[in-house]
């Protein structure tokens, strides 16, 4: 790619998330939910996973939750420049994670630092936000494809009290060290790992192959683990946050399945806002699924 073409990418898009993020909030969403809705009635393979996987989880799942399923999903992309554009995007809906502060300060007082796992469930998003206002976050993302892209993302998500870290070497170097800092980490553990980096768990009644990444930074550490996610309302969203009472178990396979298990309670709240589309059930290059 062009010097240039590098350049004007970002600059592009930045103007582009500029315009859309002085819409209200509730515009985009609405713009966003047809769009979604468009993007899963259209035959293909985003429309056949998505209707998939929700009916995996959810066999008597019918037209209303998928329709359901797919708008959530476009509210969710539309979130996305708001989020990143707006200075202050959450102004209107202060303390979001008021009601479970007393609660992370008291992980955060062991002095481990703490792992808050979040799954593409509501506006995950908003939640670093959330979460920053309140301690300082270090956040894990994975790299667009075009690497044009990679400076771009994390000047976006770059805010007071919240890194952005890549999902590679340097960026789990940097979570690291938040967490010996005594810091908040934020990881989304239903991501496909990379071959060798994961390992085979049930997540609704089917083997996912699911980051080991969690486990290992507990291990180094000591710190606690906690699991959240911010649901979406009609008129705000709502935080939800659950500590793991204990240690995950030593085996990598189990220690996968513990985390596959507190993502689907996660998801029983709010079922038609998870990423159903999401390739959850992807077998990586040169591997084989187990039966």
């Amino acid at each position: 790619m062009s010097r240039l073409s590098s350049f004007l990418l970002p600059a592009v898009l930045t103007g582009v998330f500029w315009l859309l993020a002085r819409l209200p909030l509730s515009w985009m969403q609405a713009v966003g939910a047809a769009a979604g809705l468009a993007a899963a009635r259209r035959p293909g393979r985003y429309s056949r996973r998505l209707r998939e996987n929700l009916l995996r989880a959810y066999p008597q799942a019918d037209e209303a939750m998928f329709d359901e399923a797919a708008r959530s999903a476009g509210r969710m992309s539309a979130e996305m420049p708001y989020g990143w554009s707006r200075r202050d995007p959450l102004k209107p809906f202060p303390g979001l994670m008021r009601p479970h502060k007393a609660q992370g300060d008291a992980l955060l007082a062991q002095g481990k630092g703490m792992i808050i796992i979040t799954p593409h469930l509501g506006c995950f998003e908003f939640l670093a936000l959330a979460v920053a206002e309140n301690w300082p976050l270090t956040a894990l993302y994975r790299q667009p494809h075009n690497p044009a892209l990679h400076g771009w993302i994390e000047r976006m998500r770059t805010r007071p009290n919240l890194t952005p870290a890549p999902a590679d070497v340097r960026g789990i170097r940097t979570i690291l060290k938040a967490l010996k800092r005594g810091e908040v980490a934020g990881i989304l553990p239903d991501q496909v790992p990379a071959p060798g980096e994961g390992a085979w768990a049930p997540f609704f009644g089917r083997k996912a192959y699911t980051m080991t990444l969690v486990h290992r930074l507990q291990k180094l550490t000591g710190a606690p683990l906690a699991v959240a996610f911010l649901e979406r309302l009609p008129n705000g969203y709502r935080a939800h946050f659950h500590a793991l009472a204990q240690a995950l178990p030593d085996s990598p396979e189990e220690a996968a399945a513990v985390i596959n298990a507190e993502v689907e309670k996660m998801v029983v709240l709010a079922p038609t806002q998870y990423l159903w589309g999401y390739h959850r059930y992807k077998v990586p290059d040169g591997m084989t699924a187990p039966e």
